[in-house]
């Protein structure tokens, strides 16, 4: 597990956040849900990933990270179909409450004089990308700062290089949560579910099998490897276009758009 304590503002003494602020005024605020994200991976997955990209970001295009908000936009997932799956989602909001909760966040930080404000989800669905990119466009609104909020799976569209698009729980999560949290991903277990089934052998996995994963199947495709190319990849095209807001060389949309991210970029990524 790589460690991020050089950015992670809650671990940081004020003069270090001053220091870092000077330096590059930018901060980022990850969020995700608590749900089911395999037997392999710990209930915060989502939230868990999009921390670590926010944190690989600022370690390298500088910034700090706040801690983890752990929110969702999805159901409380009774009846959902796989075995084991229910009774684990506790953060379900709707599109409005979170969007009040990420601008009462982003209006401190706007009026404590950070410039640019990058919200990452790795909950990947449009309208908790919209309500993250809203509260942070309303929070602006009137103050020296602007502001983004994007899914971590609109990164894989950006070239050749993604192998593996944005799942749940299958090869891309699981080997980001190898990479940041390998210590808490239990791949033996998924394997002895599946194989109790005769399914470890699966190639692609379609969410509402017994497993609740849906795209491929990490028990052959992730690996702590790939977690590192996904979290810097991402890192990568997420500090960039950060530095690009900050030197005014683009500005960021009204509404969340997921072509925003594109730049120049190209590839299919598709596996």
């Amino acid at each position: 597990m790589k460690t991020y304590e050089s950015v992670q503002y809650e671990l940081l003494r004020p003069s270090e956040v001053k220091r870092l602020q000077e330096e590059r005024p930018v901060v980022y605020i990850p969020v995700g849900s608590l749900e089911w994200h395999g037997v392999q991976n710990p209930l915060g997955t989502d939230g868990l990933k999009a921390h670590a990209i926010c944190c690989e970001t600022a370690v390298r295009y500088g910034g700090v990270v706040l801690p983890t908000l752990f929110l969702g936009i999805l159901g409380d997932s009774r009846g959902w179909g796989p075995e084991g799956w229910d009774g684990f989602t506790v953060t379900a909001n709707d599109q409005a409450s979170m969007e009040e909760t990420i601008f009462r966040t982003a209006r401190g930080l706007a009026a404590n004089d950070w410039k640019v404000l990058v919200g990452v989800t790795g909950h990947d669905v449009a309208p908790q990308r919209d309500a993250i990119h809203d509260g942070i466009q309303r929070a602006c609104k009137g103050a020296d700062a602007t502001g983004f909020g994007i899914m971590e799976g609109e990164n894989w569209q950006g070239g050749p290089a993604m192998e593996y698009r944005m799942d749940h729980a299958g090869a891309w999560e699981t080997s980001a949560m190898m990479f940041a949290h390998g210590e808490r991903v239990c791949l033996d277990e998924l394997r002895e579910q599946m194989d109790a089934r005769n399914r470890a052998g699966v190639e692609r996995m379609e969410m509402r099998e017994p497993e609740g994963i849906g795209g491929w199947n990490p028990l052959t495709h992730a690996s702590a490897e790939l977690g590192q190319k996904i979290v810097e990849f991402c890192a990568e095209r997420i500090g960039r276009k950060a530095m690009d807001v900050l030197e005014g060389r683009i500005e960021p949309p009204e509404k969340a758009d997921s072509a925003f991210m594109d730049g120049s970029d190209t590839g299919d990524g598709n596996r």
